[in-house]
């Protein structure tokens, strides 16, 4: 491609592509408000209301790859002009079909168009990279790669093998957690469950023939003084302290769906080490955006917990001024991956 025909496909592309879902709330309203202000151009796609008002046109032949996106208010947008994607959260469909096959039927026609759709989309700046991105939620690789870059993390057992259990409980003097792999939540129509991090007792060693269907994650339970939630933004960190021995009800798991709101938080600097060992994982696993859990044991040591490559974040940035999406606005706005030089952001 010559120069002159570089710099004008350059300036075709001039938006900023927002795939997430007319529920997100903050997390993206937050966004698209700072670069709207910022003078960008913004098209947000709202996946959930493809059948009712948003609409998708995809046109392949010999010569052409052309795919139109038309919203509510009859914006347009080709996807030769993006220059940037962030892949929020946009598989949450809402179709409304009440035939329980055919409904998911169509929804499993939409989801592998729509990530065929951008498994095809070059040139562009993902935050994150939808393939990238099903590949970081594995919790499995996660702890391989963090073991492998010189994380520390908690010693580890995934079987569906109750004897072996019951050896790995004696194993770390009575003291491991269970923990869901993928979803921590089970929905039902009326009514739903949060799945927590569950410290086994002696009588759940009873009910172990339950996990005979599907190997279960269990870890050694380790001593907290605190923990920390580690966001990173392309070469930007920010690190915040989570108090979450301050309250019982939090001291196992801080994600209690009443409580994670009201627990202490504030900005805290983490160690060089674990701050390059933080990137490095990132860079294995290929993604520009992560949500980083650890735990501080007695020893001041940082133990690394999980990633969560489309993780929350906007209550931290609300309960501690750390401006994650003003981060979130340059790198999407710049429409270029970030430097290697690594800075640390604090506050």
């Amino acid at each position: 491609m010559s120069k002159k025909l570089k710099k004008e496909v350059e300036k075709m592309k001039c938006t900023i592509l927002v795939l997430t879902n007319s529920k997100d709330g903050e997390h993206s309203n937050v966004v698209i408000t700072k670069l709207r202000n910022r003078g960008e151009k913004v098209f947000r796609f709202d996946v959930d209301k493809i059948g009712s008002s948003l609409k998708v046109e995809l046109l392949i032949n010999s010569g052409k790859f052309e795919c139109t996106l038309f919203d509510e208010n009859k914006n347009i947008l080709r996807l030769s002009e993006v220059k940037s994607i962030w892949y929020r959260r946009p598989n949450r469909f809402n179709l409304n079909i009440k035939d329980p096959v055919q409904k998911n039927f169509c929804e499993s026609e939409l989801l592998d168009f729509l990530n065929g759709l951008w498994f095809s989309t070059d040139g562009v700046l993902w935050l994150n990279n939808p393939y990238n991105l099903e590949k970081a939620k594995k919790k499995v690789l996660q702890l391989n790669i963090a073991r492998e870059i010189g994380l520390k993390i908690p010693k580890t057992l995934i079987t569906n093998n109750s004897k072996r259990v019951e050896e790995f409980f004696m194993e770390c003097n009575g003291k491991i957690i269970y923990k869901t792999m993928k979803e921590s939540f089970l929905g039902y129509e009326d009514k739903g469950f949060h799945i927590p991090t569950t410290l086994l007792q002696r009588e759940h060693l009873q009910k172990l023939i339950l996990i005979s269907s599907t190997p279960s994650l269990f870890q050694e339970y380790i001593e907290k003084s605190y923990e920390v939630r580690i966001t990173i933004v392309g070469n930007r960190i920010f690190a915040a302290k989570i108090d979450s021995q301050s309250n019982p009800l939090t001291s196992i798991d801080w994600r209690h769906p009443d409580l994670i709101n009201k627990i202490p938080y504030e900005p805290i600097s983490i160690p060089e080490e674990v701050t390059v060992q933080c990137h490095r994982l990132m860079d294995v696993l290929g993604i520009q955006f992560g949500a980083l859990d650890f735990i501080v044991n007695k020893n001041n040591e940082y133990v690394f917990l999980e990633i969560n490559p489309n993780g929350q974040w906007y209550w931290i940035e609300h309960l501690t001024g750390l401006l994650i999406s003003d981060a979130l606005c340059d790198i999407l706005a710049s429409g270029i991956s970030s430097p290697k030089e690594v800075k640390h952001y604090d506050c």
